[in-house]
């Protein structure tokens, strides 16, 4: 599992930045996002997740069936459990790494228009070899690069990427669904 890989930077950055005068583990973690949140910040993720799932099943509804079943094509299909917890695993993943790590810092360091704008760029580009695989396959992309934005904005609305990682999971688990 890869996806592991994201965590890497996230961890190290929260090592690193508590370490040093006034600085503890605990507002390095803050700083990555990583809180529970209050009970607002889940009801922020909840209105997301009508939107976030429209445009999952009008991507998916926009692509061939047979481009679907392509080797390689990431849209998971359920053939265990062991899969859906990938899936859910991804999304956590990249959750701490594009939006608690990189949308965190971004915004910090240059602002929430241009920060987030980057860091939904940046989530959008691992995604962009989809189309080697087929170029039907581009309806996916706008999809993915609204869900990174939108998924920022909520990172920058609550402080925290947990309520992101639970919608992102929900996404993912629906997108596979929808599939079967």
């Amino acid at each position: 599992m890869t996806e592991f890989l994201l965590l890497a930077p996230a961890v190290v950055y929260v090592v690193v930045q508590s370490r040093g005068k006034d600085r503890t583990f605990t507002s390095a973690l803050e700083r990555v996002g990583a809180s529970r949140g209050s009970a607002a910040t889940y009801g922020w993720a909840l209105l997301l997740l009508p939107l976030l799932l429209l445009t999952a099943w009008l991507s998916i509804a926009l692509i061939p069936a047979g481009v679907l079943e392509s080797p390689g094509v990431s849209i998971a299909r359920f053939t265990s459990v062991g899969i859906a917890i990938g899936v859910v695993l991804r999304a956590v993943s990249e959750e701490v790494f594009f939006r608690g790590l990189l949308a965190g810092v971004l915004i910090r360091r240059i602002g929430f228009l241009w920060g987030n704008l980057l860091q939904a760029v940046v989530f959008l580009l691992p995604h962009l070899p989809l189309l080697l695989i087929d170029a039907r396959l581009l309806p996916i992309l706008p999809v993915q690069f609204l869900t990174g934005w939108l998924l920022g904005w909520l990172r920058h609305k609550t402080g925290s990427f947990v309520p992101g990682a639970l919608l992102h999971a929900v996404v993912n688990i629906t997108a596979g669904l929808i599939t079967l």
